[in-house]
């Protein structure tokens, strides 16, 4: 079973809380689990950028999937990718359900730039996180 790559690009998420709807975990393959996920963006800025589960409707939120370390705002460097802390309990993303790209910003100003990027690797099925 080989991993899988998923590329998306949120945009400027201009506000703190914004989304951005990155998938719908495969019904085909029995959902997914998620193994890594890294992010940059082209400017400096004090924000977390999470993978959150929003279940089978889209707007409801079923657990933080990744992060950076902890939920805290971390300082970015721009056009450095960053890895966000997989929280292996919530690694799994069942069948239907939605994964979501979610800034918290730490400042109000600290947006993303046009060409910013979240890239997620992932498997189909449930695997066990070392």
């Amino acid at each position: 079973m080989g991993s899988k790559y998923l590329t998306v690009n949120p945009n400027t998420l201009a506000s703190a809380g914004a989304l951005c709807h990155a998938f719908k975990a495969s019904t085909v393959n029995g959902g997914c689990t998620i193994i890594a996920a890294n992010f940059v963006t082209g400017l400096a800025g004090t924000l977390d950028i999470c993978l959150v589960n929003f279940g089978t409707s889209g707007g409801t939120t079923a657990g933080t999937i990744a992060n950076m370390s902890g939920g805290t705002a971390t300082v970015w460097v721009a056009d450095v990718p960053q890895a966000l802390t997989i929280t292996a309990a919530n690694a799994f993303v069942d069948a239907g359900e939605w994964v979501v790209i979610k800034k918290l910003e730490a400042g109000g100003s600290d947006d993303l730039t046009a060409d910013a990027s979240v890239c997620i690797e992932y498997v189909d099925g449930v695997v066990t996180q070392g």
